[in-house]
């Protein structure tokens, strides 16, 4: 058993992708990096992308993609003794060459396993940013909607979308608003691409979407987000349901997206219009490491 680093994401995911698509929405994360990277859809934020994988006989058993500021995201293809000795051999390569890893996302046996092993190897310890769960859908169920229409977000709702995607940071993710300009960047980028969607509701956006991460047969449904003070009127219902509906009419065999497991309402209101849990997943955050 090897690792095995790449510096071009067109042949590592000619390498691996098989792999990770025979659990395509399980291994969505790595599996869509993967393609937005081979595809020149994704910008690099800060240095280059990492793509490794421990392979036995050339034969992957875990996957690593991680495009930094941001974690790493492993995805099992094996599991048992193998696995195990695949994480070993992970970290040690990775201490070796003085990466930095920030945290790690992944199955929750898994990513404990490596969070163990980097902690052992770093003199780290690990929080748990989020408990998720991981849902497939394929076919939209006839839920009430709310009053109102999706429609493609335009260059006009830059602010209200930066604005929003700071309110969802909070929420989900970094405890505090993210940087303006960066949320402005983020909005734009996605506003460009064609890729986020608003729900309005007689002319006023109340709830937004966003498509990501696409693979062979499948997309990602990810940036929910309704306001506060206009949830609990069937809103993300009607803005996920339709965006979902759209996106199967498109072609794909399937959306996929991560819930917090910690909010019973998101992850009620997803089953509702059809999402079906496949997996779990933890994002762990690493502290108080070594220098």
């Amino acid at each position: 058993m090897k690792w095995h680093s790449y510096h071009n994401a067109a042949q590592f995911l000619a390498s691996v992708g098989a792999y990770l698509e025979q659990r395509e929405a399980e291994s969505n994360l790595a599996l869509g990096l993967l393609y937005s990277l081979a595809e020149g859809r994704r910008g690099i934020e800060q240095a280059a992308p990492l793509m490794a994988a421990v392979e036995n006989s050339g034969r992957p058993v875990l996957v690593l993609v991680m495009t930094p500021p941001n974690q790493l995201v492993i995805a099992d293809i094996e599991s048992g003794s193998a696995l195990l000795e695949a994480i070993r051999i992970a970290v040690e390569s990775l201490a070796a060459l003085g990466v930095a890893v920030p945290g790690v996302i992944g199955d929750p046996d898994t990513a404990s396993a490596f969070a163990q092993a980097w902690e052992g190897q770093n003199g780290c310890s690990s929080e748990v940013v989020m408990n998720q769960r991981i849902y497939r859908l394929d076919h939209v169920n006839e839920v009430p909607r709310g009053p109102g229409d999706l429609r493609i977000a335009k260059e006009a709702d830059t602010e209200l979308v930066a604005n929003w995607i700071r309110e969802f940071s909070v929420e989900v993710d970094i405890g505090e608003p993210m940087p303006y300009d960066t949320a402005v960047r983020k909005a734009g980028d996605s506003i460009g691409e064609r890729s986020l969607y608003l729900w309005e509701d007689h002319g006023e956006p109340v709830s937004m979407a966003k498509r990501a991460r696409p693979t062979r047969h499948g997309v990602v449904i990810s940036l929910v987000y309704t306001p506060p003070a206009l949830r609990g009127k069937g809103y993300a219902t009607s803005c996920v349901a339709s965006l979902s509906q759209l996106l199967l009419e498109e072609g794909y065999q399937f959306c996929s997206l991560y819930t917090d497991l910690s909010n019973p309402t998101s992850n009620h209101i997803y089953q509702n219009i059809g999402y079906k849990p496949v997996r779990e997943s933890v994002d762990l955050r690493f502290i108080q490491c070594r220098a």
